[in-house]
């Protein structure tokens, strides 16, 4: 399957980055409400263990990727 048929095949793979990157933003946009109530419960914790802790959520909250490689065809 083909997701851009428009594209010319140089592109299609930096659209697929672009793509991921996208999904990845709106879920971190998500997640701004557990990382406000983090702050908020515990104000004392370090900022240090509060990014340790939003990169766990956010990496628990991610879809598996796939170990497939890309092939360019010439």
């Amino acid at each position: 399957m083909n997701p851009h048929p428009n594209l010319p095949s140089s592109q299609r793979r930096t659209q697929r980055l672009v793509e991921q990157f996208n999904a990845d933003e709106r879920l971190w946009q998500s997640l701004a409400g557990k990382r406000k109530l983090r702050r908020k419960v515990h104000p004392k914790m370090k900022a240090k263990r509060r990014r340790e802790l939003d990169l766990l959520d956010f990496a628990r909250q991610q879809q598996p990727q796939d170990c497939i490689g890309d092939w360019d065809n010439p």
